[in-house]
This record gives C-alpha cells, structure tokens and sequence, in this order.
C-alpha cells in the first residue's frame, strides 16, 4: 500500500530504494500486492485450520511463508522474492563494514515492529518442538525452569533481535560516515532494550511475590522500585523515539537558538551586541513540504506519538493485556498502521532532500541537505542503484 500511494504521489519509491526496475511499465507495487495476496490467502485458511482444530500447529503460516519466499521456480514474482532474500542476507549479516542501503534500513526500522510477533514465533517454535501449548512454556508452576529462566531470557534476546540489527546499522553508518546523528540513532536502539529486560523482571517479580509475598533478597531491588524503572525507561525510550521520527526520519521539525544581535552602524561597520543571557530555543517546521496539504503532516506526527506511547507498552510482556482475546492482535495491528504512516513520510522527507539537493544552492531554506542518507552519486540527487544479478 505504501508503494502504491508513493506511486500516485509522483514519488519514484524505486529510486529512492536503489532497485533496479526491469520493466518500467509495471510499477513496482503490482507484483508486491500478488505476494501481499499469496502471503494473505496462506494466513486465512491456517487461521481456519487452527480455529477448527485446536491441535494444528500455530507455527504452520510461518513455514507456507518461508516456502513461498525460497520456492526455486520462476513463477510467483522470482525477482521480487530473490531480491527479498538478499535484503534479508544483507540485514541479518554481522559485517559492519558492509555498505547499508536505504532500502535496508526500512526493512530493518519495519522488523522492529514485528519485534513481538518473532517472540510469537519463538513460542510456537517451542509448541511444535516440545508438543505441548504455550501454557506449558509460560503459565506452568510446575515449570519453573522454562517459566523463570529459559523462556524469559530467550524471548528477551529474540524480542530484543531487530532492535540489535538496527543499532548494528547505526554503527556501520557511523564508521562510513563518521557523522555523529548515527550515534545518537544507536542509543535510540538502545533505550529500548531496558524496556525488554525491566519488563521480564517484572513479570519474574509478579511471580515471586504471588507465591512468597516479596522478591529475594539478592535482588536489591523491590517490586515497586522495577516498576519506577520500567515507566523511566518507556518514558524515555517513547520520547526519545517520538523525537527522533518527527525530527530526523520526518525531518519536520528542528530547533534552534536566539543568536546574537547583528546591527549596522551610519559607517557601515557590522556591531556584534552582547549576547543574551538566557536564549529562546525557536521550533521551526519544515516548509518543504511534497504533500500539499500541511494538514496531513500534523496529523501523522499525532497518530505517530501516541502510537509511539501505545507500542512501548506492547514491548512489556508483564503487562496482561494479552489474556484479553484480541487486545495483542489490536495493538500490533494499530504498530502496523503507525510503521504504514512512518514509512510514507519517511520516504516523502528523503525525497525532498534528494530534489532539493539538485537545485542550486540557495534555492531551499531551512533544509538540513547533510542529512541525507547517502550521498546521492549525480547531479540529479538521485541514488545509484543496488548491483543486482539475475535471480
């Protein structure tokens, strides 16, 4: 959908993504909505299947996916699905010193919100391997060593997974480029693995206390202090994140300081007053704007920052919202509706850099053009693309 409304909007999404485009008739949407349809119609009968029988195995939609995506024939859109595959190759790679693409870190920032549904996929890989359901995993007294100990640190790490792949971008943007926006960009990564760990402690100390009262004592902390914790840590990692999407991905807003008065004297002479004492930060919106209607721009950065509130909470597996039949499916639904908004002003900000970085200078104000994401290889401000083979 994202491609098709990029597509109508006079927005070449394939440039911008460094793909190479075959058959420049069929734009690029047309065969991702033959997959998208694939893929939809594969979750539909599974989800029949398993509400019919309850032993079916929950893991089955994700193994008819992944055999969709390494079928060997040409048919079902091979070049879409081959160059899907080596994205994912150059994502999941722990080479920091290998390039990173435009088009990578949208599939990476999009994997961070399906952060919970590979936990999911962890849990039914442990249904189908163990043979029992989840309860057995995560509700069982009887357990205690996968309910305390196994479980919660493999769901932390793999829950915690695309948020690494990101931070790992950051890292190899930062000693390409050596610009320090990409280190500030890594410890948004970061803020959120403490919301990960003090939520699974949480849940660890919800445990203790409903069967002995208190947590132990080697903890050093009590429950109401791990929640102190918890809520410091959403908080930043919210705002922060929140910050970062409308100021630097968007690149919507920026701020900026009184700086000293400049006045002319009767002999031409320039005359520097002192300085203020206290200076006024100034918030300045973008007037490059490619939408026509700034209407629009104001309603995603709301969308986006109470979303950005909603998701943080999605993070914390204490919170038990997922006992409530839908609520999980709800939440995650409503990220993939905040990812859909951020993706296409994501998008929509590197294409006014890329335009009004091939206009003279001068031609655009207040327009932070060192920000591009990668520097754009000729005077069209456009992006050389992948080097590709034939799939």
């Amino acid at each position: 959908m994202n491609l098709l409304i990029l597509s109508k909007c006079s927005i070449d999404a394939v440039s911008l993504l460094q793909l190479h485009q075959t058959d420049k008739h069929t734009p690029l949407y047309k065969p991702i909505f033959i997959l998208s349809g694939v893929l939809f119609l594969i979750v539909i009968i599974n989800l029949a299947i398993y509400w019919l029988y309850d032993n079916a195995l929950p893991i089955i939609p994700y193994i008819s996916a992944l055999v969709l995506l390494l079928w060997p024939g040409k048919s079902l859109q091979r070049r879409e699905r081959v160059r899907f595959t080596r994205m994912l190759k150059r994502v999941f790679s722990i080479n920091i010193f290998a390039p990173v693409f435009f088009s990578d870190i949208i599939l990476a920032d999009m994997l961070t919100s399906f952060s919970n549904v590979l936990g999911d996929l962890f849990i039914a890989s442990c249904v189908m391997l163990v043979g029992h359901d989840s309860s057995y995993f995560m509700d069982n007294t009887h357990n205690l060593y996968y309910r305390d100990y196994m479980i919660p640190l493999l769901i932390r790490q793999v829950t915690s997974l695309p948020y690494l792949i990101r931070l790992k971008q950051c890292i190899a943007e930062y000693i390409e480029s050596k610009e320090k926006r990409h280190i500030f960009n890594a410890l948004k990564y970061t803020s959120s693995i403490p919301v990960v760990v003090f939520s699974a402690v949480q849940r660890k100390a919800a445990i203790y206390v409903a069967e002995s009262g208190t947590v132990p004592q080697h903890w050093y902390l009590k429950e109401d202090t791990i929640f102190r914790f918890w809520i410091l840590f959403v908080f930043i990692n919210s705002m922060y994140s929140f910050w970062w999407d409308i100021s630097m991905d968007w690149n919507l807003l920026s701020i900026t300081f009184d700086t000293p008065q400049i006045d002319e004297s009767v002999h031409h002479k320039t005359v520097q007053l002192p300085p203020k004492k206290h200076t006024t930060p100034i918030v300045h919106f973008r007037r490059q704007l490619y939408f026509s209607q700034p209407i629009w721009y104001i309603i995603a950065i709301f969308f986006d920052f109470l979303l950005r509130i909603t998701w943080s909470l999605k993070l914390s597996s204490h919170i038990y919202i997922r006992k409530l039949d839908g609520s999980i499916f709800l939440m995650e639904l409503l990220e993939v509706f905040r990812r859909w908004i951020w993706v296409i002003f994501r998008m929509e900000s590197e294409w006014v850099k890329k335009v009004y970085n091939s206009l003279p200078s001068g031609s655009f104000d207040n327009l932070r053009m060192g920000l591009l994401d990668r520097k754009p290889s000729s005077s069209s401000g456009l992006l050389s693309p992948i080097e590709e083979e034939d799939p």
